[in-house]
């Protein structure tokens, strides 16, 4: 029988070339014009290419590309400095990224150690109780954890993501699936949580709009609880996942992917587990996870915190706030602790089922730690070409352009919908939550401020509420499906499928979780309709989902 796979391969990399030269073209003839597409260029030619070459690397260096391009000046020597000097070499000397870097890889060797010890396979068993509709409580399972890791967006999905694969292939759920949970648990859950690494800089934006807006003396921290309930992109994202584990909902892509891993055996153990450990105790497993949930909230607020003693959440919240420039740090020293304590747990368990040497237990448990670096290495260059896209969008002043789309160009009522429908625009096409927040923030509650300023039948307090709950919501849908998102990219690397398999399946749900937010949320709220009725709408409307969506269901038994 003749393959027609090479066939395939060499049409596809004909078309990424004839595609890349096209992009490669327009940009050239941008770099000296003053249209308006210069801004958004990079990412439709980024988005363009992943989509023709299905590969994020490629395309993500094709966006990174277009961007020097465009700021080089028309030479190409100065689009290659542009390139290295400007949007590469920059990463490291950024100590947020590099300890996140560096976070990942060791997160890496850290669940290496944590399944090769085997109380992972016994804490799942347990958790899955007597085994029937494994598929299901593994899902559950997943959510769980997702609430539970509440204190970071990136730990959350890196740390569920690997952790959970293998089990994941052991129950028949698939990885996209995994990859879906673990990412919609990860911002959502930590732009709502008010102890977490967001919150600082959330409370520190929710300053600035009020002090532009000539409002210096106001509690943000008071603001964003009062936000909380006009959130609603995040409330329904996790809403969403929850019903279409229960309900066995997955509309477009999902429902093909989660029939394929059904129809896998379930197996008791994957390939490459040690045998030996395979029956110990939960605890080994539970311990160093509860050591790298614990010690980031308890590092912050050691370090943070002026006074230990006595413990409030308002304490934390400051401590949250001092110990900000700090974050980067303790997630590296949390990383670094647990994988000490679960050398030691893999250590003490093998030495148990074995008759090894101290020695010779020391390099095996280094090897199944570098092992787990190694793996995942070669992903974090998609993160790192990701954050080169990100340099050319910012110098380009994207989010900036898109967000004077805004002001003046419609009426009060309508603006927390508008300052939502912008934020996801924004944060899609920048891929940047955080961004998408430290732009729109300082617009948005200046420019309700402006709007009401004399109006006496309006309630300007609830508008602003309103509108820090759209910045947030918006902020968060780019984080949950933009290809050129950290949070996606590692998302999908963690849970050990292709960013552009991850965006496909996932995007459906961040759609329809969206529109809503969008409809029975933001634009209810903004004619007068309480947070709570919206809220309550938007819930019953995704509960009726999928006995109205046509969507290929897949029995959760």
């Amino acid at each position: 029988m003749v393959s027609f796979k090479p066939v395939i391969v060499l049409n596809r990399a004909r078309i990424v070339a004839v595609v890349f030269a096209v992009c490669f073209a327009v940009s050239v003839y941008l770099e000296g014009s003053e249209s308006t597409w210069r801004c958004v260029w990079p990412s439709v030619t980024a988005l363009s290419v992943v989509v023709v070459s299905r590969s994020a690397v490629v395309g993500l260096l094709a966006g990174a590309v277009s961007g020097a391009v465009l700021l080089s000046g028309g030479s190409t020597l100065g689009a290659v400095e542009q390139l290295v000097v400007q949007q590469f070499w920059p990463i490291f000397g950024s100590s947020w990224k590099l300890s996140a870097i560096l976070f990942t890889l060791i997160l890496g060797g850290f669940v290496a150690l944590v399944e090769a010890g085997g109380g992972l396979q016994s804490l799942v068993r347990r958790l899955l109780g007597d085994g029937r509709a494994p598929h299901q409580r593994m899902q559950y399972t997943v959510f769980g954890f997702g609430l539970l890791v509440f204190f970071d967006g990136l730990a959350n999905t890196m740390l569920i993501g690997r952790l959970l694969r293998g089990a994941a292939d052991r129950c028949g759920v698939s990885r996209e699936k995994l990859a879906y949970l673990a990412d919609t648990t990860g911002s959502a859950v930590a732009c709502l949580a008010f102890i977490s690494t967001w919150i600082a800089f959330q409370l520190s934006m929710i300053r600035e709009g009020f002090a532009l807006a000539g409002q210096a003396e106001v509690s943000a921290y008071g603001y964003f609880f009062k936000s909380l309930a006009t959130n609603y992109y995040c409330w329904f994202a996790l809403a969403l996942a929850l019903i279409c584990v229960w309900r066995g909902f997955n509309p477009g892509a999902m429902g093909p992917a989660e029939a394929r891993a059904r129809a896998q055996p379930l197996v008791a153990n994957s390939a490459g587990e040690d045998q030996s450990a395979a029956g110990n105790h939960w605890g080994l497993a539970i311990v160093p996870i509860a050591v790298l949930t614990v010690s980031i909230p308890v590092l912050t607020y050691w370090i943070g915190s002026e006074a230990l003693w006595p413990v409030s959440f308002s304490k934390f919240a400051e401590a949250y706030s001092h110990a900000e420039v700090y974050v980067p740090q303790i997630l590296v020293a949390s990383s670094v602790l647990a994988s000490f304590v679960a050398a030691i747990a893999y250590t003490g368990s093998y030495r148990a089922a074995s008759a090894g040497s101290v020695d010779y237990e020391q390099r095996r448990t280094l090897n199944v730690f570098m092992r787990g670096v190694k793996e995942i290495a070669g992903p974090v260059m998609i993160l790192i070409v990701a954050w080169m896209l990100g340099a050319a969008i910012s110098q380009l002043g994207t989010a900036a352009w898109l967000s004077e789309l805004l002001e003046g160009r419609m009426r009060v009522a309508l603006l927390p919908a508008g300052i939502f429908v912008l934020g996801a625009a924004i944060s899609f096409s920048t891929g940047t939550s955080w961004g998408t927040m430290g732009v729109l923030m300082p617009l948005a509650i200046p420019v309700i401020y402006g709007l009401t300023e004399g109006v006496v039948d309006i309630d300007r307090d609830r508008l602003v509420v309103a509108a820090i709950g759209a910045v947030f919501s918006g902020a968060v849908f780019g984080d949950h499906c933009s290809p050129f998102s950290d949070t996606t990219i590692v998302a999908a690397i963690a849970a050990g499928v292709s960013p552009w398999d991850h965006v496909r399946t996932q995007f459906p749900f961040a759609l329809l979780a969206a529109c809503v937010a969008l409809l029975l949320g933001f634009l209810p709220l903004g004619f007068g309709l309480p947070a709570w009725l919206c809220l309550l709408a938007g819930g019953v409307c995704l509960l009726a989902l999928p006995s109205v969506w046509p969507s290929r269901s897949v029995a959760s038994g």
